[in-house]
């Protein structure tokens, strides 16, 4: 296979809006970040930085949503079958629903629960705790958007994601300046803020899923059957698929927040510089998953039209591009290092903890994008069990006996075994890749 022969140009045109939309999204968290950062006290930001890790492993243990669309999307798209594509999307938007509404109803059991184990400082904790029941009303929405962006992303246009989250984003940073900067609502005002702009999300979503399936399928959205709903063969692989998805999320973002929880640990000052690294390690993460979701959705509908070789080129033409922008994230972030600090805090001791730990996170995207296109493409191909697997190798053979071993280290140990653990899942991945690649076991 050669390097000039792959689909670089499709590769491009399909990441790109995703970058900026992946880029985008973490500005929630990292406008709410940088404007707590510039108050007269760091409880603020290490309230939000807890109560945004709480909603993060509450929410996105539900990506499984999205990637789980795009994957049954994908393939049911290249295959050519709108039949199986809108049993699998109504049985998704079914499941978004009522998860939501589950998860807003167990709140009350399941917030006290997760701030006691993350919120040593008792007046953290009620800020979080505040933050966490505001935030967790927006649920129904942000799992229909799960969906719609994945339908949007398996049919291979991710242009009209970026405008969902754009233009979410944007109420969020005016949302954020009136109510924190103008109404002094400090960390209630970032989760209002963040609470409108997810509900507007899933409106604009609902809409514009609606506009692609009439345009792409020839088909109205409108509600599913009871029949198409009840369908055992499609739930068999829904619940397959997004149960593998859902226990491999939930592992990812128990590390997240463990790593929070041992940062709080450490002390107010170590958690607030954590929390701006953290923001930093996502927003280049989510800026990477960009050539990642094109991985999975030209990989999808490429191995749905049973063609073997088209699946490789766009796993060749992703990767290699993948590789050329974590070199230059890393590189950016390293000639940045000083005005990116001071943009997020002037409190000085919290700079200084940044600073002192700011090559772990030049280092990360190096490490980590292997994970993040080995992901995509296992996504893509409905391989999930592979991915659980490694997952559970990577957390519990990796992570959990590294920082046993390095907490003498402290904050350093606990970056250290953070970028080890991202090193397993990528290298236990490119293993298997390799494995199904020379077994011919794609399909």
């Amino acid at each position: 296979m050669h390097f000039k022969g792959l689909p670089h140009k499709k590769a491009f045109h399909m990441a790109w809006p995703m970058i900026l939309s992946n880029i985008s999204a973490p500005l929630m968290g990292i406008v709410d970040t940088a404007m707590l950062g510039h108050l007269e006290s760091p409880l603020y930001l290490g309230a939000v930085a807890i109560g945004a890790n709480i909603l993060a492993l509450l929410l996105w243990m539900f990506a499984f949503l999205r990637m789980g669309t795009t994957s049954f999307v994908g393939r049911a798209f290249g295959a050519g079958d709108t039949d199986l594509l809108q049993r699998q999307l109504g049985q998704s938007m079914a499941l978004a629903v009522i998860a939501g509404f589950a998860l807003i109803a167990l709140q009350w059991l399941i917030v006290p629960i997760a701030i006691g184990w993350m919120a040593p400082n008792p007046e953290i904790a009620e800020l979080a705790t505040r933050y966490c029941h505001i935030r967790i009303t927006a649920a129904p929405a942000a799992f229909i958007t799960f969906v719609v962006i994945g339908l949007l992303i398996g049919l291979q246009n991710t242009r009209l994601p970026l405008v969902i989250t754009v233009a979410a984003n944007a109420l969020n940073i005016g949302l954020d300046v009136l109510f924190i900067m103008v109404f002094d609502w400090k960390s209630d005002g970032a989760a209002w803020a963040t609470l409108i702009a997810e509900v507007f999300a899933g409106m604009l979503a609902l809409w514009l899923g609606g506009y692609a399936l009439r345009r792409y399928l020839n088909i109205r959205w409108h509600r599913p059957s009871l029949q198409s709903l009840l369908d055992g063969n499609a739930w068999a692989e829904q619940l397959r698929l997004h149960g593998d998805l859902f226990i491999r999320t939930a592992l990812l973002l128990f590390i997240f927040n463990f790593f929070t929880a041992q940062s709080g640990q450490l002390g107010p000052v170590v958690l607030a510089g954590n929390a701006i690294l953290m923001q930093l390690v996502l927003f280049q993460s989510f800026g990477l998953d960009g050539y990642a979701h094109a991985a999975e959705a030209m990989g999808a509908k490429a191995l749905g039209e049973k063609d073997l070789n088209g699946f490789k080129r766009s796993c060749g033409a992703n990767f290699s591009a993948a590789i050329v922008l974590a070199l230059v994230v890393s590189t950016g972030l390293l000639v940045v290092k000083q005005p990116l600090i001071g943009l997020f805090t002037n409190i000085s001791a919290v700079a200084e903890s940044v600073a002192s730990h700011y090559h772990w996170l030049v280092l990360f995207p190096l490490v980590s994008v292997w994970t993040y296109i080995l992901d995509g493409i296992f996504i893509g191909a409905g391989k999930t069990r592979i991915m659980l697997l490694t997952m559970v190798v990577a957390v519990f053979a990796g992570f959990l006996p590294l920082w046993w071993f390095t907490q003498a280290l402290l904050n350093h140990g606990l970056w250290i075994t953070f970028l080890i653990f991202n090193t397993i899942r990528g290298a236990s991945l490119g293993w298997a890749f390799y494995t199904l690649s020379a077994r011919h076991k794609w399909f």
